[in-house]
């Protein structure tokens, strides 16, 4: 038999879960690929026109922004859940009732947020608060630090077009959107800075596109749905305290995890000097290069669980998290590690010296520290999308507060790899073994099934899932 007609049969036999899970994959690698692109046009463009300190201050006020995600404590992620469930048995009211909940809690705290923002921005000493020197850059930070906050404010509601997406099993309509929202951002930057505009209407074009495009798919899919009117929504209190207790697990880790990826920098530079920050910082950027890949296959599964969970396909939940954990290994650490070792000499090529570059035992421990968090991925994705949260968030604190007195008492006499072995050692006890062991908790409350099949393929049409 011809092989792309055997590829083609085996393609027909997908359900429309697994066909999902393709096509967001597909789409999510081209999307990032386009978005790195984007970046990478748009940097040096603001940066010739901003100059150092006022492209320093936007970035500044980016991360501040994204510290400002958590104002939703966890409930998009939770609402993402719950959606999944409702449209995977087709319970479109109690998919209403989600929407309507998650909509009237993230406007509301994106107003007051707002609020809080418009009363406080004029009080605030900005050249104090960032250090800045340039008269023109003192001038023009109110204004963009408000217009990036309020941005962020708007962004909260607007992100919920991204749960939608990913609750229909149609994650693939957000990565257009984002593809959509980068290009509009690159094109935005350029006309703005040949404009002459200032550094707050430069933020304002940089982001504004990312808005429309998050509008842009919401509003499709409400339209699809039949959702567009407001009359159609839903809101109960009942329903908004049911995804607030699941999301807070969420929020925690959220939080949890951006203590864990931003306090080796900080501990690093207060201890042995911002310099010793930069051979750390540039070995971790090789590496995450190969977390964008595993997130391509990864986050489209977090939904299809979900869904599967709903429908009671427990087969395909097994063999699924089998199959990511295979893909895990043969496609993301086993070239991590070709990486490591051609680390020193690529990174060498990038910054044209070797002054700064990582030392090898440096290079090796953030490896086995990657590996480690790529090996816990397949089992926290699976556990996240059915909602089985409690127990991960309670591994999740306590593998940050054993990696933090770790990194705090190896930094003195091993420096940076001291470090780093702190966060390995503080990870691997409680996130890592934590996650394989609850996976294996409910796996085996799961119903046993008797016919392994091979991964992301269903039995024969008569048992085939469909969605």
């Amino acid at each position: 038999m011809n092989p792309l007609h055997r590829l083609g049969r085996r393609a027909r036999r997908l359900s429309g879960r697994s066909k999902a899970v393709g096509l967001f994959f597909a789409t999510s690698l081209a999307a990032r690929g386009l978005g790195v692109a984007c970046q990478l046009f748009q940097v040096p463009v603001a940066m010739r026109a901003l100059g150092p300190e006022a492209f320093g201050l936007w970035m500044t006020l980016t991360s501040v922004g994204y510290v400002l995600t958590f104002a939703d404590f966890g409930l998009g992620q939770g609402a993402q859940n719950k959606l999944a469930e409702a449209f995977a048995t087709g319970d479109t009211e109690r998919a209403r009732e989600l929407w309507g909940s998650s909509l009237a809690f993230l406007g509301t705290v994106g107003l007051l947020v707002a609020t809080v923002v418009a009363l406080v921005a004029p009080w605030l000493d900005y050249t104090a608060l960032f250090n800045l020197s340039e008269p023109a850059v003192r001038a023009g930070a109110r204004a963009a630090v408000t217009v990036t906050l309020l941005l962020f404010c708007a962004n909260l509601p607007l992100g919920l077009a991204q749960r939608l997406a990913y609750g229909r099993q149609e994650g693939w309509m957000h990565n257009l959107a984002q593809a959509a929202g980068a290009i509009g951002a690159l094109g935005g930057v350029i006309l703005a800075t040949q404009c002459h505009w200032t550094l707050a209407a430069i933020i304002a074009a940089a982001v504004v596109p990312v808005l429309a495009a998050n509008a842009a798919l919401l509003a499709a899919q409400l339209q699809r749905l039949g959702w567009l009117h407001p009359a159609a929504w839903r809101c109960r209190w009942a329903t908004m305290r049911e995804l607030m207790g699941l999301g807070a697990y969420f929020g925690v880790q959220q939080v949890q995890l951006t203590l864990l990826l931003a306090l080796p920098q900080g501990i690093i530079s207060t201890h042995l000097g911002a310099a010793a920050v930069t051979p750390y910082n540039l070995a971790q950027r090789l590496f995450n290069l190969f977390a964008i890949v595993q997130n391509a296959f990864m986050l489209p599964l977090w939904p299809a669980y979900s869904d599967a969970h709903a429908k009671g396909d427990f087969r395909w939940i097994r063999r699924t998290l089998v199959f990511s954990l295979g893909a895990t290994l043969l496609g993301v650490i086993a070239p991590m590690a070709l990486g490591a070792a051609f680390a020193r000499p690529v990174l060498g090529y990038w910054v044209g010296g070797s002054g700064s570059l990582p030392t090898p035992a440096l290079v090796w421990l953030l490896f086995l520290w990657n590996a480690l968090v790529f090996l816990e991925q397949p089992f926290g994705y699976m556990l996240a999308g059915i909602s089985e949260v409690r127990r991960l968030t309670f591994y999740a604190v306590v593998s940050t507060v054993a990696s933090a007195v770790l990194m705090f008492l190896f930094v003195r006499p091993h420096g940076a790899e001291g470090v780093v072995a702190g966060m390995a050692l503080g990870f691997l006890p409680y996130l890592l073994l934590g996650n394989i062991a609850e996976a294996v908790r409910v796996l085996r409350i799961f119903p046993p099934h008797r016919h392994p099949v091979s991964p992301l393929i269903d039995a024969p049409p008569a048992t085939e899932s469909q969605l």
